[in-house]
């Protein structure tokens, strides 16, 4: 038996995503100066004005120090700003400003066209089932204990 990257889940599921992402960010970074992990950033602080830095990455499955990178950029390029939190003033939250939030909703109107276009290649039926296979492999690939022998 070998372990052959054409049939590899992982594998294939991190090249689709890959791939989606870096067509994305063609799409909107020359425009709106913002890379597809940016905007995913950019589009859950506006959903939740109380999301932490933590939370973030947890939602992007990315390492707190990366998102942290990727605020301090968007603050840099003015489309956050950071408050101190008037209850602990130990935390920091960050907010959109109003360029972030024009870029976002520009960017937004882009990735709703760009989502389009790919689901206009499937049915109706092959979507279900993506989004079903794709959350089950989620919600098990958490699961999975194998026994490792030494060799």
């Amino acid at each position: 038996m070998c372990y052959n990257l054409k049939t590899s889940i992982g594998y294939q599921t991190n090249l689709v995503a890959t791939t989606l992402k870096t067509s994305f960010t063609k799409l909107i970074q020359p425009r709106f100066g913002v890379a597809a992990e940016q905007f995913a950033t950019l589009k859950i602080i506006n959903e939740d004005s109380e999301v932490t830095q933590t939370q973030i990455a947890e939602i992007l499955g990315k390492d707190k120090t990366t998102v942290g990178r990727s605020i301090d950029s968007l603050i840099k390029k003015g489309l956050l700003k950071r408050k101190g939190c008037f209850l602990d003033k130990r935390a920091n939250r960050v907010y959109l400003t109003p360029k972030g939030l024009e870029v976002l909703e520009g960017a937004n109107e882009i990735g709703h066209r760009y989502n389009e276009a790919i689901k206009s290649k499937l049915s109706d039926g092959e979507i279900e089932i993506y989004f079903k296979v794709l959350n089950t492999i989620l919600s098990q690939s958490q699961n999975i204990e194998l026994e490792l022998g030494e060799k």
